[in-house]
Order: structure tokens, then sequence, then C-alpha cells
């Protein structure tokens, strides 16, 4: 079992700073630095590759908080009533409250729409090259949430997972130490399923950079890592607690999951290397 005692913010004085906005800055440098430099790399023009990155991050922002207020609208962990009984925090992103998928979606539109706008700019070669730069922006992120405490988790036992306990009194993490009463508590440890997510997302990177130069149809990379995004989402939100459930007691975030990945199967096939030019217009 690992024991965390950390605080979730650093402390300048009266000032305070969260580590999950620390980490998701650097996530969102790292994310749009490793995929500038891909699309850079297609001879795609400066200004452009900077259109195309800028508004997949304001995109992906956006995406991001929307998807978190629809998810925690009737109520959520830290938000009694939801966001339906206080609409005075949904402004608020800097006091916390992003759902990935949002991020994901959000900045593939945002993205999509500027590239769109320019006209020049090749969209299955430009996507595929993002892949790798969303993933590591993610994976980075999750860096935040594990100091945090963030996303609760089921009870683990170990050797079957990273066990943990988070026992800093600022923490929004769970642990026997706190009082039953509180949303922190459980009698056991839990799995650090965050750090699962950001696993999941180093070999997301791993995997679609070893994929390219490989003369691979342009789109497909793309595709390929939205649906390994997709499945891991769908998996890992089994071991997740305390959201809201929907269509066959499926998370949010599951549920996205399952359209992305129907969405994704079809788009694999379609481009995947071997079928005929005839086969991919008639299909």
């Amino acid at each position: 079992m690992i024991t965390i005692d950390l605080d979730p913010n650093l402390h300048f004085g009266p000032l305070s700073l969260a580590w999950h906005g620390i980490f998701t800055a650097v996530g969102i440098f790292f994310g749009v630095w490793l995929s500038t430099k891909l699309v850079r790399e297609l001879g795609v023009d400066e200004a452009d590759a900077a259109a195309v990155a800028t508004w997949g991050v304001v995109g992906g922002i956006i995406g991001a908080r929307i998807f978190h207020v629809f998810d925690c609208w009737t109520g959520c962990t830290g938000i009694v009533g939801g966001y339906s009984a206080h609409p005075e925090l949904i402004p608020q992103i800097w006091s916390g409250g992003i759902a990935v998928w949002g991020a994901a979606i959000g900045g593939v539109l945002g993205g999509l729409i500027a590239a769109l706008r320019r006209g020049t700019i090749p969209i299955g070669a430009t996507a595929d090259a993002a892949a790798p730069g969303i993933s590591i922006g993610f994976a980075i992120g999750r860096i935040g949430d594990i100091i945090n405490g963030e996303h609760h988790a089921v009870s683990c036992q170990a050797p079957l997972g990273i066990c943990v306990e988070f026992t800093n009194p600022q923490t929004l993490g769970q642990s026997p130490q706190f009082s039953p009463g509180d949303p922190r508590f459980s009698p056991d440890p839990v799995h650090l399923v965050v750090a699962y997510d950001m696993v999941w997302n180093i070999v997301g990177v791993a995997g679609t950079l070893l994929l390219r130069g490989r003369g691979l149809p342009n789109g497909l990379i793309f595709w390929l890592w939205m649906a390994w995004y997709a499945v891991g989402r769908f998996l890992l939100g089994y071991l997740r607690v305390g959201d809201p459930n929907y269509a066959f007691a499926l998370r949010e975030d599951q549920v996205i999951g399952f359209f992305v990945l129907a969405a994704a199967i079809p788009m694999i096939v379609r481009l995947w290397p071997g079928r005929s030019r005839a086969e991919v217009v008639t299909a």
C-alpha cells in the first residue's frame, strides 16, 4: 500500500495554487509542443500550425468544462446539489472541475474548425500528429490528479492493483482516517485509478509515435488512438465511484467511451491498409 501525504495546493503566504492547475498547464504546454512539432514536419505553415493548436486548446478548455458541468448538474463529489443548485459556480473553472473527454472532443473540434477555415491543412495527417500530443497532455495532467487525490475509487487489495491512502487533511482523496460521514472516508485502501489512466495514456503516446512513418493512411493513427483511449476509459470507469450513472448504470465517461469506440471502429475498418480504393469509396 502507498500512503500519499501531499497538500493539493502550493501556498505562497495568503495565496495558494493547486497542483491540479499546475500540471494541467504543463500538460497543455507539452501537448501543444509535441503536436505542433509533428504538424510542422508535414510541411504545414507555422502560422497555420499555431492556429490549429490555439483553437484546439480553447476548444479543449471549453469542452472540458461543459462536459463536467453536465456530468455534475444534479450532484457530484464535492458539489452538493450539483451545478443546478449552484449556477454561480459554472464559470469558475479556476476552482476545479474539468472532464477529460470534454477536453478531447472539444479540442479536436476546435482544431478541426481552425484547419477547415485555413483550407490548406491536411486534416487526416494533422489529426494523426495531434493524437500523441493530446495523449501526453492527458498523462501529465493526471499527475495533478494523483497529488490532489481526485476521482474516488473502489477498494483495492494488493497485489491486484496500486493501493493507496491519502492522509493529508486538505486532500480530496480517500482514507480510513476520515470519519464515516466524510465523502473522503473509505474503510480500505483504494485503487489509484488516475495512475492507471496515466499509464494508459503513456502507452498511447508511445503507440502513436511508433506508428508514424509506416505509410499508414492519413487519419488511421488518430482513430486507433481514439479507440485505445475509449477502451481504457470504459474499463477504468468500473473502478471509479462517486459520480452519477447514466444508461445501464454506466458513468458519463463510459457512455462517451462506448459511442467514441462505435465511431472509431468503422473508421479504422474504412482506413485499414490493404483495402482497394474502390472498397473505400463504396464502404
